[in-house]
Formats: C-alpha cells, structure tokens, sequence
C-alpha cells in the first residue's frame, strides 16, 4: 500500500514518463452497468492538464472499443488502446491494428445470438456486442442465476474456441476474445515507442495482468480497488486514490 502523493513522488523526478491506465475500476469506479461509468469533468481536466507535462505519455488501455473510449474521454493528445489493447488509436487520430493473427473468419453474429438466447429472461445480465469480443455482465444478477448461466454460456460457447478464442473472467463479467488478444500487447507497443521513458500500468482485475506481466524489468506496476487479488509491488485502494496521485504526479 503507498499513499497517492508518495506514489507520485517517486516518480515524479523521471525526465520521462509513460503512464498507462486501465479504465473501468481504475481510472473511474465500477459501475451497474458500462454506460453509467463515465469520467468526472474534473477528471478530463486533469487528463488535458497531464498532458501538458513535458515528458509525459498518457495512455488509456481498456476492454472497451475504441469508438466507446473516443466518446468517453475526448481529451486532445490522448493515446487510446482498445479491445484490450490490439486497436491503438493515436493523437493525430491514425489506427494501429496490433491484433494477433487469427486463421478463418470468427462468427461473431452466431456468438452474440447464442449469448443473448441463454442470458434472455434472467434479470440483471447483459450482453455486451463489442464487435471484436463479448462480454457477458452479471453484475445485478442475482449469484444464482449468474452461476447457471454462466456454466451454460462457458458450455455452449467452448465449441467456437477452435476459432482461436478464450474466456478471460474481470469483475463481475466474463468475456469471450481473441487468443492473445490482451493488454500485454499494447504495453510492448508502447514501451517500444518510448524505450527512454518510466513506465507504469495501473489496473484493477484479472485482464490487466497481462498488462502487469509484460512491462519491463524497470516498470511499475499499480494494482487499484478493495477487490484487486494480483501480484504487484504498489497498491491504490480505489479510482479516487488514482485520481489524487495523478493530481500529485501532476
């Protein structure tokens, strides 16, 4: 556990720094539904303030689409990362397409039908067309129901993974993806991007430790939130605290 202004401290006397951030659970609270957590005014100010600090690179890598960040955090200057770090949109709004290589066409439509077939009628779960990857949310289902349909869906999906895809579990939902598709990927993207600089990734569940495991031997790695259960060496306890140590950083 390190307090949000010892945090920035240490790292606040780097010439170069590139800070990269998950989104949902770390940079804003969780939230019902993924409509409902939108970012503060406050926040996208001190994101535009951020980015006028010499030195400093801000990086966004989230689960969601890139369409969905854009709208999100219209923040010029901002590095977006999106379908878990394979779609990097940048500045200058050019898009980098770092997905793995997939053999044949993936039935996505077959998917998102046969996810909302078994999720129809039980309140509280919603399926999530990310056009790249689905996501299945449970969290204002019931946990009973949440438990059945999730064996049903992990059942009825598991004859697609021989199209190259996997089931990654965050907080309170489950995703179906591409193999290797993960944040991983965008942090050997842009650690090659800026060699030079400081980096650190801060995240908050089971799909940023792929983001964890590929920073370099000198990377920081943050865990966020009361729930975060990974391996890393500095802690924030809530997007509140990460708010305040981008302020100090700041």
């Amino acid at each position: 556990m390190m307090s949000p202004g010892r945090l920035a401290a240490k790292i606040r006397g780097h010439r170069e720094i590139l800070l990269m951030c998950d989104y949902d659970g770390t940079l804003v609270p969780l939230a019902p539904r993924p409509e409902l957590a939108r970012p503060g005014e406050n926040l996208l100010e001190l994101l535009q303030y951020l980015l006028r600090r010499p030195g400093l690179h801000l990086v966004i890598i989230s689960g969601r689409s890139l369409v969905d960040l854009r709208h999100l955090l219209p923040v010029p200057g901002l590095w977006l990362a999106g379908h878990h770090g394979t779609r990097v949109l940048d500045p200058e709004g050019e898009i980098s397409d770092l997905s793995p290589s997939i053999a044949g066409d993936i039935p996505w439509t077959k998917i998102f039908s046969l996810a909302r077939k078994i999720a129809a009628g039980i309140p509280g779960l919603l399926v999530e067309n990310k056009g790249e990857n689905l996501a299945l949310h449970y969290r204002l289902a019931a946990p009973g129901d949440a438990a059945a349909v999730l064996e049903e869906f992990r059942r009825e999906v598991r004859p697609y993974l021989k199209y190259g895809l996997e089931f990654i579990a965050g907080h309170k939902v489950l995703e179906i993806r591409p193999r290797g598709a993960h944040k991983g990927v965008a942090i050997n993207y842009f650690t090659r991007r800026w060699p030079r600089a400081l980096p650190l990734y801060l995240g908050d569940d089971r799909t940023d430790e792929d983001a964890f495991n590929a920073l370099p031997a000198n990377g920081l790695a943050v865990g966020v939130g009361p729930r975060f259960s990974g391996r890393t060496r500095y802690f924030l306890a809530s997007p509140a605290e990460v708010s305040h140590f981008l302020f100090n950083l700041a």
